[in-house]
């Protein structure tokens, strides 16, 4: 089951335990750091094309009480242009992970490390994988690796083009990684470094 199905299912059926939505005048006026602190809003503003009207919203769903969802997206009023990110611990291990992400998406795919972090990029949308055991999980429980998986997409018209809205959207898609590993409170407690690799 891939991330997009387990996520689409919490939520139908799960508990939302956050909700936070703000309208603004444009790109430029969303808080400095959207999403309950989580994205850097010049990483949206690159992304989104600068518009009248924009909003954003963050959303934490426990669709089993064990672990959450923690979602991120900020669009424009006309809903045409949106950047958002989901992030979910799940049992699975990294190679299948790497071949769920990565089946459909061999042109223009790229692969990155940094600091325990596995990422699969294309051109607007990107995975990233680390490893993450729940608070009330033993490791050892796993059907297979329990692992916080972040996908990041955006839609419609960007700012941003080319490779600079691939990096544009890894950033965003890292950003919410390292905001939702430390609310998960994986019991690894990993050191993720600050910011990624560019691509070049």
């Amino acid at each position: 089951m891939t991330i997009r199905t387990v996520l689409g299912l919490t939520v139908l059926s799960g508990g939302i335990f956050g909700y936070l939505e703000i309208f603004t005048k444009g790109v430029d006026r969303l808080p400095e750091k959207v999403c309950s602190g989580a994205i850097d809003r010049e990483i949206v503003a690159k992304i989104l094309p600068s518009t009248m009207t924009a909003h954003e919203r963050a959303r934490k769903i426990d669709p089993f009480g064990e672990s959450f969802a923690f979602s991120c997206n900020a669009k424009t009023r006309s809903q045409e242009s949106i950047i958002s990110g989901d992030g979910l611990v799940n049992d699975v291990s990294f190679d299948d992970w790497r071949e769920d992400y990565g089946h459909d998406r061999k042109e223009g795919k790229r692969e990155m490390q940094a600091g325990g972090v596995s990422i699969i990029s294309s051109p607007d949308d990107v995975s990233m994988y680390v490893p993450c055991t729940p608070p009330k999980k033993k490791p050892e429980k796993a059907r297979k690796t329990y692992a916080l998986i972040v996908e990041s997409r955006a839609i419609g018209d960007t700012r941003a083009t080319g490779m600079e809205l691939r990096q544009a959207v890894t950033d965003f898609s890292y950003q919410l990684l390292k905001y939702s590993y430390k609310i998960q409170q994986c019991q690894e407690d990993r050191k993720i470094p600050d910011n990624l690799p560019r691509f070049k």
